[in-house]
């Protein structure tokens, strides 16, 4: 049995209206995922499935926690993920390409598979620059040796035009032209 099958949304035995679906997400549901950007995790899913005659909404609502690995110190670090995304389901008898929200499926469908949703929405909940909290004192809880060590090979408050590097010297005549 593939693992992924338990994220399946069984929707033709619904009555019209909204109904209630909780899933957990682990560090097994990460596995499931070719080159994921998260390995590790504890996140609860709340899924409100509205249905209609012509189509179904879905609402997620994530919550928990996730290890990301911080760019500044290559550190493991937990964050607390916490979202909420929307996800429309409309029926077509032709294939029609799925948009950013709106995903289509054939009139005879009976569920709707959400991992990848999930998935993804997890990964849209993290944050592009992905760094140590500050601690409550204020100060970085990045790793302290490899902070001292990024400290000594910074250009000390210098940019590349005011290092001493000759080798820049004949192309800086170029840009005062």
């Amino acid at each position: 049995m593939n693992y992924l099958s338990q994220y399946t949304l069984p929707f033709s035995g619904l009555s019209e209206g909204k109904h209630q679906f909780d899933f957990t997400v682990d560090d097994r549901f990460f596995a499931e995922f070719e080159n994921s950007e998260v390995e590790k995790g504890e996140l609860k899913i709340a899924v409100e499935l509205e249905k209609r005659s012509t189509y179904l909404s879905l609402t997620f609502i994530i919550d928990g926690v996730v290890e990301l690995v911080c760019d500044r110190c290559l550190e493991n670090f937990s964050y607390h993920v916490e979202s909420k995304r929307k996800l429309l389901v409309k029926f077509s008898e032709k294939p029609i390409e799925d948009e950013a929200e709106l995903i289509y499926l054939h009139p005879t469908a009976f569920e709707v598979e959400i991992a990848q949703y999930i998935y993804e929405f997890v990964i849209l909940s993290l944050p592009i620059r992905r760094i140590h909290p500050d601690g409550e004192d204020g100060k970085t809880l990045c790793d302290p040796v490899m902070i001292k060590k990024l400290e000594e090979l910074r250009h000390h408050g210098k940019s590349l035009d005011e290092a001493d590097d000759p080798r820049w010297n004949e192309l800086k005549k170029i840009i005062g032209n």
